[in-house]
Parts: structure tokens; sequence; C-alpha cells
């Protein structure tokens, strides 16, 4: 019995020992002490798209200064698509997201897919809208995006 106390007492000393090394002390500017957070409204005209043949991709890039080194380095981002912006009805989903759509190609329906992600750095997000298939006549509608950033 005390041989299993002593691997018990040496592996609580090794979670201890473990968790004081993970520590990083980082002088928090926001009063009192605490996460820091901001939501910016982004949006995306349908006519504002651009496309990039070479990867087959509609995007959109916003200039964020607020994205700083800090909120990169330290922070977490993540946006959300927003719907039925300013109504009662409106919603929010996480991206990547993934919807099913239909157009008409001559008088046939026609099924794709549409996937809407994003990327950032410093200083910037860029939107990313692929269509399956390759049926690029199908432009991205105006969408609607929180950036919700804390730090």
């Amino acid at each position: 019995m005390t041989i299993m106390k002593k691997y018990l007492f040496i592996c609580l000393m090794a979670v201890v020992a473990l968790g004081m090394t993970g520590c990083v002390e980082k002088e928090c500017t926001c009063k009192p002490c605490q996460f820091c957070q901001e939501t910016l409204d982004l949006t995306v005209l349908q006519k504002d798209w651009q496309f990039d043949g070479t990867v087959q991709v509609y995007f959109y890039r916003f200039d964020v200064p607020e994205l700083t080194a800090e909120v990169y380095n330290y922070g977490e981002v993540s946006i959300n698509r927003e719907y039925n912006k300013g109504t009662s009805h409106a919603y929010q989903v996480t991206l990547p997201e993934t919807t099913y759509k239909q157009t008409t190609v001559g008088s046939d329906p026609y099924y794709y897919q549409q996937h809407v992600d994003y990327a950032y750095g410093i200083g910037f997000v860029e939107i990313a809208v692929t269509i399956s298939d390759f049926v690029y006549e199908a432009v991205p509608e105006t969408m609607y995006f929180r950036l919700q950033m804390t730090y």
C-alpha cells in the first residue's frame, strides 16, 4: 500500500510542476484585469465579391486594424455569419459553414454546395466562398458577418 502512495505522490508532484511551468504572466490592458472582447460587424455586398480563377474561390478582404499582433498572438478570433440582420428573427452560424443551394441551369434545377470560410492575420480578415462543381455563375449573395475577438 505504501508503494501506491509513493507513486501517487510522485504523479501529483509531476502534475503540479508541469502546471507551474505552463503559466505565462502577461500584463492585462483591461482594468480590472480580465479578458477584453471586441465585436465588429462586417458586410460583403454581392457586387463586391472578387473571383480568384486560380483557386476557383470568391473572396473579400477586410482591413481590420483592431486585429493587432497582441490579439493575433494571445487572443481568440472567430467569425459568425448573421442571417436576418436587424430583425427579431436574426441568428448566427459559426464559420466554416456549408449550405446546400439550388439554381436553374436552362430549365433544369441544379443543386450545389456553398462553403463559407475565413482566414485572418494581423490587420486583416479574408472571407472565402467556394461553390461546388464549379458553378461560378452563382455569385454569392450579400452576406453579413460578426467578427469576435477575445484577448
